[in-house]
């Protein structure tokens, strides 16, 4: 498999601590001050979300944030979710970039995917925001999914984002045999049933949230559109993130002498 820079192991080292400090608490904030001695921001975040893990990790542009963030998937999956499988939701800053990133992960001969299959033992399957409009329930009982989008295509207001609300039978499966608590958590229908809505479908399994290129996503909007989904934890990687309007909660930052040092 593809080496990781000592850089890069740094930051999986940070949101490895940070996340056992989660699991240990049951909280977001106190972690996060161990490990890094500042405050966790979270009063700009809607309420559902400021007691979920929201970090992240800065490396500047050419330090393999997406490999990082490979990385990181199998990290989250074992330390908060503590399960064998996810759902992942993984935001792209443009189609274009999702169109790549979408390529990446489907390669098995590509550093990304491999990272992901080593630690996953090979199953996984990646889907675009079309593809999971139709997945079936068994694959999300045996296999992490990702699933690659922009946080735009999420909006109610996009084409594709009143497909994700919408009531949709292909998904009818993921609503039987459901606990009264997890019914509570969805969508309801008039007749108090769950909506058959990829919304809820992510909703009903708390996805772990990657957002690459991250200064872009941090707006009421985008907020309130992941507010939605019901995230276990977000994972942020940028070069630049938001340090005024909605500051970012900065976990681990790699910086330019690094990446110098290691070529």
């Amino acid at each position: 498999m593809f080496a990781l820079k000592h850089y890069q192991q740094e930051c999986l080292d940070a949101l490895l601590r940070y996340l056992r400090g989660v699991s240990q608490h049951g909280r977001a904030d106190a972690p996060f001050t161990e490990v890094t001695g500042r405050d966790y921001l979270s009063a700009s975040l809607p309420e559902n979300l400021r007691c979920v893990p929201y970090v992240c990790l800065r490396v500047p542009t050419g330090g393999g944030k997406t490999l990082i963030a490979a990385h990181s998937v199998p990290v989250v999956t074992r330390e908060l979710l503590r399960t064998d499988y996810a759902v992942v939701l993984w935001l792209a800053p443009s189609k274009t970039i999702v169109d790549q990133t979408l390529r990446a992960l489907r390669d098995p001969r590509h550093p990304y995917r491999a990272a992901l299959d080593e630690s996953l033992n090979g199953r996984l399957e990646v889907l675009s925001l079309a593809d999971a409009l139709g997945m079936a329930r068994g694959l999300l009982e045996s296999a992490t999914a990702i699933v690659v989008s922009t946080v735009q295509a999420l909006r109610v207001a996009d084409t594709d984002g009143r497909k994700v609300y919408e009531q949709n039978g292909a998904l009818q499966q993921h609503f039987t045999g459901l606990t009264d608590q997890q019914i509570a958590r969805l969508e309801q229908q008039a007749d108090a049933t769950p909506l058959p809505s990829l919304a809820n479908v992510l909703r009903l399994h708390r996805p772990i949230v990657i957002v690459d290129e991250a200064h872009n996503t941090r707006t009421e909007l985008s907020f309130d559109t992941l507010d939605r989904l019901s995230p276990s934890c977000i994972i942020e990687f940028t070069a630049t993130p938001d340090q005024r309007s909605n500051p970012s909660n900065v976990l681990h930052h790699v910086s330019a002498l690094q990446l110098k040092a290691e070529s």
